[in-house]
């Protein structure tokens, strides 16, 4: 019998597989996108919360909610969201 809550099964297209790739790879991107396309990369290969989150030194409510919100807004969930006060000419 598995234990735990269920995980939001994850699947990804080629498309969104070739783009994930890519993002993990980029030298440009904020360091929080690349992480966390690694992170959906991981999961969706398989492996289980516990280990993407010891591999990527973080918890595995980070790494479920990376994998949560991938799976409800896919790659555009991954991008951070304004912080609840801030608004666009805060942030630079």
């Amino acid at each position: 019998m598995a234990m735990g809550r269920p995980k939001a099964e994850l699947v990804l297209s080629e498309e969104e597989r070739t783009q994930l790739q890519s993002l993990a790879r980029s030298r440009a991107l904020p360091a929080g996108l690349i992480a966390r396309a690694k992170m959906v990369l991981a999961c969706a290969a398989g492996e289980s919360n516990s280990a993407v989150a010891v591999r990527f030194h973080t918890t595995k409510a980070t790494v479920g909610k990376w994998r949560t919100r991938f799976v409800e807004r896919r790659i555009t969930g991954l991008h951070d969201e304004l912080r609840h006060g801030t608004t666009p000419l805060d942030q630079g």
